[in-house]
């Protein structure tokens, strides 16, 4: 699929057609999964860390696709009644920002 893409995205430059590549909720999940957060560990290292040491219920990794972004969550279950989510949105030019206070907190070293 990747090969096709690359294909029909390379002919429709030569041929003068402007391209936006499709976002995927994978790979967007995947870059914000590997971001670089803080003591040399990733983002899904630091969450998987926090859960672990805080014995927390993992809800787990979900994607929300929009119209020019994918808004990537985590979510985590603290008691019966409260989640906390930690949200990065990615946009069609790669770039990521986090998207909720504790995503944005997350790699701080406070």
């Amino acid at each position: 699929m990747q090969k096709i893409q690359l294909i029909t995205g390379v002919l429709l430059l030569l041929s003068g057609i402007s391209y936006s590549w499709a976002l995927d909720a994978d790979q967007a999940s995947a870059q914000v999964k590997n971001l670089p957060c803080k003591d040399n560990l990733t983002v899904e290292q630091v969450l998987d860390q926090s859960v672990r040491s805080h014995s927390q219920r993992d809800i787990g990794w979900r994607a929300f696709q929009e119209d020019g972004y994918i808004d990537v969550e985590r979510a985590v279950l603290i008691n019966k009644s409260m989640e906390m989510r930690y949200r990065w949105r990615v946009k069609a030019d790669n770039s990521i920002t986090p998207q909720s206070d504790r995503a944005e907190k997350l790699c701080s070293s406070e």
